[in-house]
């Protein structure tokens, strides 16, 4: 059992060494076919497939997505962006970050601010404009901004062990 939020509990379902051989298997490529998991585990296809199913239920595979090259499809900045809210607008200001489609990682935090995002943008003009539609909102006390210059890894997969 763990804690998705501060409200919702998770309990995650019995977890054994097939279920973490499947998730090796999709994080080195995660539009394999249950046939081809199956082949390389001895499995069958529907047990493959029931697998997968059940730890998209219990929320530990979340969704099957892309890994994008940001640049190719047009957004040559990134940025990190620390938001300090005006007290009180955490969670106003957590709901309009949500639906901002240029932001591909927001995080409550510790410290001086309260949420840090990630995001990725056309050019300058695209960041400034997105930041100071942040600082005009009732929400936003302070920013403070930093463009990425150089990514040294960015890769969402981890060991599973």
């Amino acid at each position: 059992m763990f804690r998705k939020s501060r409200s919702e509990v998770i309990i995650v379902p019995k977890f054994d060494e097939i279920d973490k051989q499947i998730l090796r298997l999709l994080q080195k490529d995660g539009r394999m076919a249950y046939k081809d998991i199956a082949e390389k585990l001895g499995k069958a296809p529907a047990t493959i497939k029931n697998r997968i199913m059940k730890m998209m239920h219990a929320g530990i595979i979340r969704s099957f997505v892309p890994l994008l090259n940001y640049r190719a499809l047009g957004y040559s900045l990134s940025a990190i962006i620390l938001i300090q809210a005006k007290p009180g607008k955490l969670n106003e200001l957590a709901s309009l970050i949500k639906g901002m489609d240029n932001i591909t990682n927001a995080y409550e935090v510790t410290g001086e601010y309260d949420l840090v995002l990630i995001g990725r943008f056309r050019d300058e003009s695209h960041l400034a404009d997105f930041v100071r539609k942040l600082l005009d909102s009732d929400f936003v006390a302070r920013t403070v901004t930093s463009m990425i210059i150089k990514t040294h890894k960015e890769d969402p997969r981890i060991p599973i062990k």
